[in-house]
This record gives structure tokens, C-alpha cells and sequence, in this order.
């Protein structure tokens, strides 16, 4: 064997003496070599089926990242695909899936009960019963059960007529107040710029109102305007982390306090800072504790009383968010507040999924204050301008 091995060396070239280790060397990769064929051939690989063999798994760790990195990119995909879809999908289609709800469930049953041949006493307590469920206040629902009555003895009052003559009856209660609404809300007017208006934002814990104000906060920053916000709801450090995410998308300025801070203390500084900085609007977060509570109607008497000192005027003006599923709850909210404040509008959300959306009619009406905003969802897009037959055309199904 040594002289064997010597020989390929010799043809190799290898100028080396072959010795005990080489050999040794040698048949261990012999041995190594037959083994490896046999554990081929007994798991099934010199068959005459060729099997595929199985895949190198990578790393735990590489799993992980791979699988961290597959998820980031279906989320960046997912967040892209709703901005498109918020691009996309008109306001007018934003309201009218947001109040499909209360239009199947109330609006659209009531239409399908007028069949042009007088309503029976069944049906005229099904109205009455439709009504009430929508929250749209027992004073309204009498006025408009009446007038029912009397209509559908015409033979020609069918559906169509009921949704027409419903239309013209609410907007008659809603549009002299609706009138009220300071267009400024809305737009940001360039040759105001730099007179500073205070919009104060108050309602109960849940009501959506950090949200709402991120949202308003980004809309005026859109339209150029310089917004200050105030963070005076100082009981609860998570609304004001949530309001300072808002404010940094938007690009507003925040004012916040340490927790637990005077809360009219933090709006005098929130509005000093936006009178220095000629900011155009400077909007202010409140605490929302339950209604009942009289120590916090106090607060924000309080809060709204110490405006005055650096502007008689201020706030120009005092928004209630309300939850339009609390139905008959809101209107107790909004006398109460009403009450202490003096509400120059109304911001309603969450309008989407409720049938109590009919509950704005009854407050309006009660407050004599107009609804300033709609809210329909999450997202910016989901909160706009409050457009009276814009309103009632989601709602009837015109």
C-alpha cells in the first residue's frame, strides 16, 4: 500500500516520501467516503424515484428577521393602500356609509311604511316607536308624527314623497340655526392671518375629543394656518402623549404641562405662546370628566374666564364633541355644558355604526347651537365641515 501511494505521489509530482500517517490519512477518507455512500442509499437515495432533498432551514434568528422585516413591509403596503383609499373616496361617500346604519335601521323603515293609502294605528306607533329609537327628541317625533298622519292621507304618498317631505320638514327646524356657523371654522381666511382665535374644545372623557382636535389641528395646518395647541386636559398623561403625536404630524405647536398641573394655568400659556408667535389659531384641550361633576364645570368656567386677560374676546369660540352613540345622554351633556360655557357649536362624532344619529336634530333644536362638525371615522379625512343637505341627503337616501 505505502509503495502504491508512493507511486501517485510520484506521478503527481508530490516530492514527498510516503509514511505511516499518509496511509492512515487515506483510509480514513476511504472509510469516511463508503459510509457516506451507504447512508445515501439506505435512506432511499439510490431508488429509482428521485426525491428532493429536504431544504437547509435557515437560523432561528434569520427566521425572525426575515419574518420582522416581510411584516413591516405588508404594513408600510397596508398604511400606502388606505391613504390611496382616503385620496380616493369623496366626502359625500364617507357620510353616507357612516350613516347607513341609521338610515337602514330608522330612515328607511319609515319610508317603506307609506304606501299612499293612509297609515294604520299599528303603523303610526311603529313611526312613534322608529323615532324615539333614533333619539330624535319626543317634542320633534310628536311634530313630526302629526304631520305624518295628515300627509300620508294623500293617495299619492308613497316613499318618495315621504323622504321629500321628511327633508323639508328638518331642514326647516335645523337650517335657521345652522346659519349661525362662523365660516372661519372651516376655512382659514390668509387676510386674518396672525389674529389669533381661540377655539376651545370641551366634552366628557370618551367623546373622541384629543381626536378630534389632532384632526382640526391638521386641517388648518393644511390650509397654512400657524396652530398653537393647548393640552390643559392635564388628569390624564395618555390623552396628552396622544394630542403630542397629532400635533407633531400636523406640525402645530403643543403646550403641555407637568400631570396634574393647573389646567387653566396651561391654557393662559398656551395661548400667551400663540399671541407671541402671531399664531392664527390657538386650540385648546379641556379635562373631560363626567358632566355630572360640578367641580369640573367650575374648572372649565374657570379655564375660560382667565382667556379673558389676555383677550377680552377669547375664546372666540366653545365646541362640545359629542358621541352620537349616547343618543338621549348627549342632550343632558349639552344643556349642561351649554350651561357653563355658552356653546357657540357642536362637533359630532363617531356617526358611523349608530342609529342614534338623529339625536343632532333634537340638540340643535333644544341649544338653539349649530353643529360646526361630523365625524364619521378615524382617519383626518373622516371629520368635515357640517353640511346640512349634505346631512339629511346621507341620511334619507336621496
Amino acid at each position: 500500500m505505502i509503495q502504491l501511494l508512493q507511486s501517485i505521489y510520484d506521478l503527481l509530482g508530490v516530492q514527498q516520501l510516503v509514511n505511516l500517517g499518509d496511509l492512515l490519512g487515506l483510509a480514513s477518507a476511504a472509510f469516511l467516503l463508503v459510509a457516506g455512500i451507504a447512508q445515501y442509499f439506505s435512506s432511499g437515495g439510490g431508488t429509482a424515484t428521485i426525491e428532493k432533498l429536504p431544504e437547509e432551514k435557515p437560523s432561528v434568528a434569520i427566521q425572525e428577521i426575515v419574518s420582522e422585516k416581510l411584516e413591516e413591509a405588508s404594513l408600510t403596503e397596508v398604511i400606502v393602500d388606505e391613504e390611496i383609499k382616503a385620496e380616493v373616496i369623496p366626502w359625500s361617500e364617507r357620510l353616507r356609509k357612516g350613516l347607513s346604519s341609521s338610515r337602514s335601521q330608522v330612515w328607511g323603515r319609515l319610508g317603506s311604511l307609506f304606501q299612499g293609502n293612509g297609515l294604520t294605528d299599528d303603523q303610526l306607533e311603529e313611526i312613534e316607536e322608529l323615532l324615539y329609537s333614533a333619539d330624535i327628541g319626543p317634542q320633534t317625533a310628536t311634530e313630526l308624527t302629526e304631520a305624518l298622519t295628515e300627509k300620508a292621507k294623500e293617495t299619492d304618498f308613497g316613499e318618495k314623497e315621504f323622504k321629500s317631505f321628511l327633508f323639508n320638514f328638518l331642514k326647516e327646524k335645523l337650517a335657521p340655526i345652522q346659519d349661525k356657523v362662523d365660516p372661519l371654522l372651516y376655512q382659514f381666511n390668509k387676510d386674518e392671518k396672525g389674529k389669533t382665535k381661540v377655539i376651545m374644545v370641551v366634552g366628557v372623557n370618551g367623546a373622541g375629543k384629543t381626536t378630534t382636535i389632532g384632526k382640526l389641528a391638521t386641517k388648518l395646518t393644511q390650509q397654512g394656518a400657524n396652530v398653537v395647541v393647548g393640552a390643559c386636559d392635564t388628569f390624564r398623561a395618555a390623552a396628552v402623549d396622544q394630542l403630542q403625536v397629532w400635533c407633531d404630524r400636523a406640525g402645530a405647536t403643543m403646550i403641555r404641562a407637568k400631570e396634574g398641573s393647573n389646567p387653566s394655568g396651561v391654557g393662559y400659556e398656551a395661548l400667551q405662546s400663540a399671541i407671541t408667535q402671531n399664531a392664527d389659531y390657538c386650540i385648546l384641550d379641556t379635562a373631560g370628566r363626567l358632566h355630572t361633576k360640578g367641580n369640573l364645570m367650575e374648572e372649565l368656567t374657570k379655564s375660560k374666564n382667565v382667556l379673558k386677560k389676555l383677550d377680552e374676546t377669547a375664546p372666540q369660540h366653545v365646541l362640545l364633541v359629542i358621541d352620537a352613540i349616547t343618543g338621549q345622554n348627549a342632550i343632558r351633556q349639552a344643556e349642561e355644558f351649554n350651561k357653563a360655557l355658552n356653546l357657540s357649536g357642536l362637533i359630532f362624532t363617531k356617526c358611523d355604526g349608530s342609529s342614534k344619529a338623529g339625536s343632532a336634530v333634537s340638540i340643535v333644536q333644544s341649544l338653539k347651537v349649530p353643529i360646526t362638525y361630523i365625524g364619521v371615522g378615524e382617519s383626518v379625512e373622516d371629520l368635515n365641515n357640517f353640511n346640512l343637505d349634505e346631512y339629511l341627503n346621507a341620511l334619507l337616501d336621496m
